[in-house]
């Protein structure tokens, strides 16, 4: 597993574990006094902080690319690849948001902003429940194959699970903003260690 797509995917998954908790520690900071007017209002400008939410998704799906193509490759993974795609599809999704950001950030449509900002919230809330189904059914998937999983594969599975569920809760889906930066380094381990491929059974 040492040719280059899996090792950029490393590479990928550290930089995501780096800049995801400094994206959304500092999202929720400025949201403290009032969360839903935060919000509103950040859909109003541009900053750089749209440019790293870009980034965060961007690395967030070349990751999930590259761990569906490791599954498809090792084993008869169909399934986990495609629910990686899946979550992947998610994520871009969740994460175009971004382009309110720019039609209302220069000024366009600005008459319907209010009603353009309650579906982009709408609509993002929606994707991250949807997300949140696909990485549970993931990581049940996952563990069914867990006595041939490689070292750090059993421990993205495991917490991959209690990430599915902290999000469906929405209140304690805040833990996943330290937990899911340590799946991502587990991840990098496992794209950098060497070859270590799933045991067919």
């Amino acid at each position: 597993m040492n040719d280059s797509p899996y090792q950029y995917a490393g590479v990928a998954a550290i930089l995501l574990a780096i800049l995801f908790p400094i994206y959304w520690v500092a999202t929720f900071s400025l949201a403290a006094g009032d969360p839903e007017l935060a919000f509103r209002a950040d859909f109003l400008k541009i900053n750089a902080w749209d440019l790293l939410f870009v980034v965060t998704g961007m690395l967030e799906i070349g990751v999930y690319l590259a761990l569906s193509r490791y599954f498809r490759d090792q084993i008869n993974g169909g399934f986990l690849a495609n629910m990686l795609i899946v979550m992947a599809l998610f994520v871009a999704l969740f994460h175009s948001s971004v382009i309110v950001d720019l039609l209302l950030g220069l000024g366009l449509y600005t008459e319907h902003s209010g009603m353009i900002i309650d579906v982009a919230l709408i609509a993002s809330v929606v994707t991250l429940f949807l997300y949140a189904f696909a990485l549970l059914a993931f990581s049940i998937g996952l563990l069914a194959r867990f006595t041939v999983l490689p070292p750090a594969l059993k421990l993205f599975a495991c917490g991959a699970l209690v990430a599915g569920l902290l999000q469906l809760t929405v209140v304690l889906a805040v833990i996943n903003i330290v937990l899911f930066p340590i799946l991502m380094l587990v991840l990098a381990f496992h794209f950098l260690a060497g070859d270590q491929t799933v045991e067919v059974v």
